[in-house]
């Protein structure tokens, strides 16, 4: 199926960019971790300024993260993802997004409400703890 160049282009480029930085995370992290556990960190050449030491950990690691960039990116052209994806973002462009106002409204209302149900909460945990034990005929 042939797509519009700019049909679901931010909801496709997000899913990508998401998924592409959770699979580094892994990969150079995790990853990294696990094959020098298996093969040894002995560094391959020098440290470099931004890169730091390279052995076969981390070349690995990197491979498999180009490997699943391709991957995920062949996946979100499929037609189905590709479909799911642009309809997600025509529905989110239907949306009618709360102003500045109105996010600031909410967000200071539930702020309240949390503070009033701590003041409760605390205060019945203090009386409930010192009465419960007197009624229980347990001494404190």
């Amino acid at each position: 199926m042939a797509y519009k160049k700019d049909q679901g282009r931010y909801a496709r480029m997000t899913a990508f960019w998401g998924l592409f930085l959770l699979l580094g995370y892994g990969c150079l992290g995790g990853l990294v971790i696990t094959l020098r556990g298996w093969l040894g960190g002995e560094p391959l050449m020098d440290a470099l300024p931004l890169v730091g030491t390279i052995d076969l950990a981390k070349i690995l690691a990197l491979v498999t993260l180009a490997v699943g960039g391709f991957a995920i990116h062949a996946f979100l052209n499929k037609p189905k993802a590709a479909d799911l994806l642009i309809d997600t973002e025509n529905e989110l462009k239907k949306v009618t997004w709360p102003s500045a106002t109105e996010t600031i409204t909410g967000t200071v209302a539930v702020m309240v409400t949390v503070a009033v149900l701590l003041v409760f909460l605390s205060f019945s945990d203090f009386v409930l703890s010192a009465v419960l034990p007197r009624l229980m005929g347990v001494a404190s």
